[in-house]
């Protein structure tokens, strides 16, 4: 798993990030009932596949997007003139608000509801998706960054 150092967490909680014009290379993965298999081995794939497709890397970290049955794990490229179909592209205006959940990844799950009620509450709507960021595999000191598409 990739993993960062040295977040400044403050610069995620709670706050919104303009997504608007953002490209990210993705890998989809099978997930049963929101819990991704074989994550490590996606994230690896990812890796290769987009230094095979010639894509330059803008950030190193890894987004995951786990559904019911199937998933994206994915990470920010810069666009091309011309992008093949495992891109996923932000053209219109798109925010994503961010919240950092601090707890056990078997409690995920409540922690992105609770997102989606905050991001419905101040917005109206619920999220489009909701994407995770493992920063810290530490289990005395676990966080999470959660990303809300609206």
């Amino acid at each position: 798993m990739a993993v960062s150092r040295s977040i400044n967490y403050a610069e995620w909680d709670q706050r919104e990030h303009d997504w608007t014009g953002k490209a990210f290379y993705f890998v989809n993965i099978t997930c049963i009932f929101s819990i991704p298999l074989g994550l490590g081995s996606k994230m690896e794939q990812l890796n290769r596949d987009v230094r095979q497709a010639g894509y330059k890397i803008i950030d190193t970290s890894i987004l995951v997007n786990a559904g019911l049955f199937s998933g994206k794990v994915m990470i920010e490229v810069e666009k091309k003139e011309i992008m093949d179909a495992q891109i996923l592209s932000f053209e219109d205006q798109t925010m994503a608000y961010t919240s950092v959940y601090r707890g056990s990844p078997g409690g995920l799950s409540k922690g992105m509801k609770e997102l989606s009620v905050i991001v419905a509450s101040r917005r109206g709507m619920a999220p489009r998706s909701i994407y995770y960021r493992y920063t810290d595999p530490n289990a005395s000191d676990y966080k999470t960054i959660l990303f809300a598409i609206l």
